[in-house]
């Protein structure tokens, strides 16, 4: 249920972005940015949220780098979110 929540909110932000976005927007950086700010939360997350974050994180790096007007960082945002809200509850 999560992961088609992931993806609805995907293609929902692969619509609203502008072909412009990607252009401006550096996906290398952008990534390791976002993986720096979910490592703190790895030791609060079991096996499977890490590696459900981290296939979410990736196909939208994915995305960015193919140059498809898509900017990932609104899902980073909600993936580093949820990681977060997670990482309290336990």
């Amino acid at each position: 249920m999560k992961l088609i929540t992931s993806v609805i909110i995907v293609g929902a932000l692969t619509l609203i972005a502008g072909p412009a976005s990607a252009e401006k927007y550096d996906c290398d950086k952008g990534f390791k940015d976002h993986m720096m700010k979910m490592s703190i939360f790895i030791d609060k997350t079991s096996g499977y949220e890490l590696a459900d974050a981290v296939r979410r994180s990736y196909d939208a790096y994915t995305a960015c780098k193919a140059g498809d007007g898509f900017s990932p960082h609104g899902v980073w945002d909600e993936i580093e979110r949820q990681m977060a809200e997670k990482a309290k509850g336990k």
